[in-house]
């Protein structure tokens, strides 16, 4: 039996809608340069990580005053010292009186990929609003790629999952997800936005770790149409096999992010470190 259902998500308050995917839909807009919702503290606490994280901010370790940074962040000088004293607590800088304020150190600052995060995630942590504006799913059978990455047989039946998923809602990440059918819940479930927290709340099913595959791209015509943008844009793509505490595949997963939407970096450990 081949089950198929899908979405075109429009954001109405502050929830979702579904509406039938036969339904026309003009195509987000770009994301505006600040995040909805969010306070000026908010704002500044995210800018001056970002600053920190490419450089351009501080100088020998230590950042401008307080007047100094709130004119440049566009806040109030009350805005600005309550972000310093976020980051204080996060442990990024340290305020020292009569002397300013230093950085302690880059690493909370870099989005790495040794952690595995939803895309979802890492929307947030950049300060937008992530949501879903296309999403789909229906059970089909294994393809050899699948098949080989899940370690099942070949037409075996899986479940498929398409998303285009928004930052401040301009479409960011184009997202294919596959698993075994056999994992499908036998009462009625809800899918959500999270294969995460479908897998745990679910399916009892936690995943423990994920290996994946980074491949720069160029976006190509048909990507490109779905983001908005030319098929010469760069992209991520991830390819990526997820495994739960016994090391065996739960999921397979492609993702296509836009490049300018997302700032991946490594943190490479020194040779001498264990």
């Amino acid at each position: 039996m081949i089950l198929e259902l899908s979405y075109i998500m429009s954001e109405t308050g502050s929830g979702m809608s579904a509406e039938p995917n036969s339904v026309e839909s003009t195509r987000p807009s770009p994301a505006p340069d600040r995040a909805q919702g969010l306070s000026a503290s908010e704002h500044a606490v995210i800018e001056i990580k970002r600053r920190l994280g490419d450089g351009s901010l501080g100088t020998h370790g230590k950042l401008p005053s307080e007047p100094q940074l709130a004119k440049e962040l566009g806040v109030s000088r009350v805005s600005a010292r309550t972000a310093l004293a976020q980051l204080e607590t996060q442990g990024i800088v340290s305020r020292r009186k009569g002397s300013g304020t230093y950085i302690n150190s880059l690493r909370p600052l870099v989005h790495s990929f040794h952690r595995n995060l939803s895309a979802d995630q890492l929307i947030g942590l950049v300060g937008y609003t992530p949501g879903i504006y296309e999403m789909s799913w229906k059970t089909t059978t294994a393809t050899p790629i699948v098949s080989e990455h899940l370690k099942i047989e070949l037409g075996s039946p899986i479940v498929e999952i398409y998303r285009v998923r928004t930052s401040n809602a301009r479409p960011v990440t184009i997202e294919y997800n596959y698993f075994s059918a056999d994992l499908l819940p036998e009462d009625d479930f809800r899918m959500g936005s999270s294969l995460y927290s479908f897998f745990a709340e679910e399916c009892g099913i936690d995943i423990a770790f994920g290996i994946a595959e980074l491949i720069p791209n160029l976006l190509g015509e048909a990507n490109s149409k779905i983001l908005g943008v030319n098929p010469s844009d760069l992209c991520l793509t991830v390819k990526q096999v997820d495994y739960d505490k016994h090391e065996n595949p739960i999921s397979f997963s492609v993702e296509h992010h836009l490049a300018d939407a997302f700032d991946f970096r490594l943190v490479r450990d020194g040779p001498n470190s264990e």
